[in-house]
């Protein structure tokens, strides 16, 4: 058997893997077929995966032409494939980039909702695919794009089938509620099979460096942590919750793939609880902070306005009432978004530094003072623009999320390779039912 040889170009760090019997006898140089370039090469590099007839046949080998006196003294550097651990000196970080402008989704928004309207929910299909293909063709890793390559024909079918369930759905509901009940539990108990399907489709559809994602289905599993985990942590009182949702984001995490490379999960249920008792210590503190908070107003109230004495009539009453309730409205919704946001960004940062591939690991740096700014101001832009400014918040909160997501790279990135492509077409009737029904299908991170 043939070894194979492995070499990088310096100039471009294109890689070309060749059969080492084919290299000519003391080569000392090589011509890079991507840039052009000579460099200098030594045939002990280690052995490496067979190459594609394209890489065999772009590599070529010259005869050495320095004089002996400068090959003695300064022999060539060694190249090849070097193991790199993340974390180390060689390591790389690869960054995230969204390119896109609010001008251009906007542009993308606006007629797809109109078109939505005028053909009742007919266009939605092709409306989902040009959104998701400028998401995607706007966001880089290092420099590349991904792609959306789904069909809307294969949409539209499925949003066929969600809409003939919808419709059944509402009928039931105002000629028979036992009927209604029983489609419900239908559509409950077929949530994990929604959602595995919805996976599949989407990662079947999505590619980077013209290698596609994938997702194994496990029905079985996916029953259990979408049907049974939730129902024994309702009846566990919310005890089983953190350990739910640890076992949800591991499932469909290490489920994905990244061409015939499965992602891992490394996060612990550990660290879940402890996101979850500092989310619930925060929502008891905000509890008792408007409790306190009611009675220094009401003291304040009574001591500018001389006393109980003159709170006598039932007016004066009133408006102590009202300041105070007025006070905490306005606070309150403040105060426990900002326990939300908490919570959303802890756990993405926790589910994504939790989370690699093949020793490439994703880094995750949100932040939930930046995040509760961005919440605040999208949600204040939105209402006074009457939505318009919808576009505008979308990508402005996209663009934050990639700027502080990275990937420590080692280099084993290049190495991976497509996995075998499944031909059979894999329907979108999960997703398109999940839509229909307002079921989170596309529970991420």
């Amino acid at each position: 058997m043939s070894e194979f040889v492995t070499f990088i170009c310096p100039h471009c760090n294109s890689r070309k893997t060749i059969k080492k019997d084919l290299l000519p006898k003391n080569a000392v140089r090589a011509v890079c077929a991507a840039c052009r370039q000579s460099f200098p090469l030594t045939q002990d590099a280690p052995p490496s995966a067979p190459p594609t007839t394209a890489e065999e046949q772009s590599f070529q080998a010259t005869p050495p032409k320095l004089p002996p006196e400068r090959k003695e003294h300064h022999p060539p550097p060694r190249i090849g494939v070097i193991p790199v651990r993340p974390g180390s000196d060689t390591s790389k970080t690869l960054r995230f980039m969204f390119t896109g402008t609010a001008g251009e989704y906007f542009g993308i928004w606006i007629v797809n909702t109109l078109l939505k309207i005028v053909t009742v929910g007919i266009y939605s299909a092709w409306a989902k695919v040009r959104m998701r293909r400028f998401f995607y063709g706007s966001t880089t890793l290092e420099g590349q794009t991904f792609e959306y390559l789904a069909d809307p024909i294969t949409l539209f079918k499925g949003w066929l089938i969600a809409v003939c369930f919808f419709i059944l759905y509402i009928v039931a509901s105002k000629f028979s509620p036992a009927l209604s009940t029983a489609v419900g539990i239908v559509i409950f108990l077929a949530f994990p099979w929604l959602l595995v399907r919805s996976r599949m489709f989407n990662a079947r559809n999505s590619s980077h460096r013209n290698i596609r994602f994938g997702f194994q289905p496990d029905y079985g599993q996916a029953y259990l942590v979408y049907v049974g985990l939730p129902i024994l942590s309702v009846l566990s009182l919310g005890i089983l919750f953190p350990y739910m949702l640890y076992r949800q984001k591991k499932f469909v995490i290490e489920k994905h793939l990244y061409g015939s490379t499965p992602f891992s999960f490394t996060a612990t249920c550990k660290e879940f609880y402890v996101i979850g008792l500092k989310v619930l210590m925060a929502f008891f503190l905000v509890a008792v902070m408007f409790i306190i908070l009611g009675i220094v107003i009401a003291g304040a109230l009574l001591w500018f306005s001389g006393g109980l004495s003159t709170l006598s009539s039932s007016t004066d009453l009133q408006t102590t009432k009202t300041v105070i309730t007025t006070a905490i409205m306005f606070i309150s919704p403040l105060a426990y978004l900002m326990v939300i946001v908490y919570a959303q960004t802890t756990l993405a940062n926790l589910c994504w530094n939790g989370t690699n591939f093949n020793g490439n690991q994703f880094i995750s740096k949100l932040r939930t003072g930046k995040m509760s700014y961005l919440f605040i101001t999208n949600i204040l832009a939105i209402l006074f623009s009457l939505g318009l400014l919808m576009p505008w918040a979308t990508v402005r909160m996209l663009r934050y999320r990639f700027e502080t997501l990275t990937v420590t790279s080692n280099g084993s990135i290049d190495s991976i390779i497509a996995a075998a492509d499944n031909k059979k077409a894999i329907s979108a009737t999960g997703e398109e039912i999940g839509d229909i029904f307002d079921l989170p299908v596309e529970l991420g991170l």
